[in-house]
């Protein structure tokens, strides 16, 4: 990434984080397509292909002086490793599997703060702009899946088994992209829209030529995912970057370009064939989905929202005091102990981690992904009051995973690491800029959540 004009070059140790962060996101993209494509008969070995990013960064960071120790990292391992403990003697006593739950609940989590510290502000716009020009290809590729039958090519699954494709409706499939299952896909334009917003309200980084073109992807991949995730989660990253705007110096001129960009955008995205096809299956999926007597809008996706945060708590079933044991609750972990890939634990991620963990561990976790999201939402509120909104504009777009995202799931827990490490890096800048040049920056950025929590 380009360094910020009149600025010290970084020290080797801060480069090759550096260039590890960007490898890890690379990774995140690619890893699906790895695991499809390229080396399908490696595809469990893949699962773990950014594990050793990860750990020769944490190691690179140690001796550099440089590993997060700020207290959501030194409460999180000791929790975690107590967990563990506890699993081996009292829960499923499976060491690869409380080793698999260690990875999922905690290993992944410093490398966010890694990311949050050697990257800045102007990283992360530089980032948005590979990103942006990213979702040129990946709408083609999700356009590609749409159209060609589950036997193609580009269809392939993981290990090389015939349909990528989750159902979606009118004998369309959701593709999922270069990604190993649809959440990529939701995920990836999610954050595209995150850079798509932030470049046309809080810097003018990016040419015009560039949010249009990205602009009319993200519209079309919308409905060709034929995914209400994707809807809905981009759909509050956009109004988060509304709100965000109104208050801030230029407000009109800000809505403005959101206002020119989006007109342009859908008249463009409506001129392809594909737009208009997959919208039909789209609506269709919403309409079977949202149903009388499935409860509507009401019962099918709020309610179901609702209880994702509530469920393990109101249900008749009893939480254990200790669980059964960390790991137990993921793919991998139910694979290992009872030989099947679902999720006899409850699918939720809360009802997963109360019954891994138990009303102990469970909840002390569950408070910490509440604590963490609070604390970057209490840090990204400071930089916007100082005039840089980019913050909660990434941390809507991190949120609902940092709380209750299923990060057993690899690709949402790379998303979310990816998320918390933009939002802090996002925050942090390297020299002051005007606020009457619209940029949207204040001369002194708040203290990092890495740094202290």
């Amino acid at each position: 990434m380009a360094e910020p004009a009149n600025q010290p070059i970084p020290d080797r140790g801060t480069r090759v984080l550096r260039l590890l962060c960007l490898l890890y996101l690379f990774l995140l993209v690619v890893e699906g397509a790895l695991r499809k494509w390229v080396f399908p008969s490696l595809s469990d070995a893949l699962l773990l292909v950014r594990d050793p990013i990860v750990l020769y960064a944490y190691f690179q960071a140690l001796v550099r002086g440089r590993f997060p120790h700020n207290n959501f990292v030194i409460f999180g391992f000791v929790l975690i490793s107590l967990w563990v403990a506890v699993t081996l003697f009292i829960g499923h006593g499976n060491l690869i599997v409380a080793g698999f739950g260690f990875r999922t609940n905690f290993f992944h989590f410093p490398m966010a703060f890694i990311m949050g510290t050697v990257f800045y502000r102007r990283d992360v716009i530089e980032l948005g702009k590979w990103w942006l020009l990213g979702t040129i290809g990946m709408t083609g590729i999700i356009a590609m899946q749409f159209y060609m039958p589950q036997s193609a090519w580009i269809n392939q699954g993981v290990g090389g088994v015939e349909g990528a494709g989750f159902s979606g409706a009118m004998g369309r499939y959701r593709p999922p992209g270069t990604f190993s299952f649809i959440v990529g896909v939701v995920w990836y334009y999610v954050f595209a829209t995150a850079f798509l917003v932030g470049g046309i309200t809080q810097h003018k980084r990016y040419p015009k030529w560039l949010i249009t073109t990205s602009a009319i992807a993200i519209i079309i991949a919308i409905p060709v995912s034929i995914s209400r995730s994707l809807i809905l989660a981009a759909a509050l990253t956009f109004v988060t970057g509304l709100l965000v705007s109104g208050l801030q110096r230029n407000a009109l001129r800000r809505y403005g370009r959101i206002f020119v960009f989006a007109v342009i955008g859908l008249i463009v995205a409506a001129q392809f064939p594909v737009f208009d096809e997959a919208k039909e299956a789209f609506f269709s999926r919403w309409e079977h989905s949202t149903r009388d007597d499935l409860g509507g809008v009401k019962g099918a996706i709020v309610g179901r929202i609702i209880n994702d945060f509530i469920g393990p708590f109101v249900d008749d079933n009893e939480i254990p005091i200790l669980g059964v044991g960390i790991g137990a609750g993921t793919q991998v972990g139910n694979k290992l102990l009872r030989g099947s890939r679902d999720f006899q634990l409850g699918e939720g991620e809360w009802f997963r981690i109360t019954a891994e963990g138990g009303i102990i561990f469970g909840s002390l976790y569950i408070l910490w992904r509440i604590l963490l999201t609070c604390t970057l939402l209490k840090y990204s509120m400071r930089s916007y009051l100082g005039g840089n909104g980019l913050g909660l504009i990434f941390l809507s777009a991190t949120a609902f995973n940092l709380l209750v995202g299923q990060i057993g799931q690899s690709t949402i827990l790379g998303f979310t690491i990816m998320g918390i490490g933009l939002t802090v890096a996002s925050m942090r800048e390297r020299k002051s800029i005007n606020l009457s040049s619209d940029e949207g920056q204040s001369d002194k950025a708040p203290a990092s959540p890495c740094e202290s929590s």
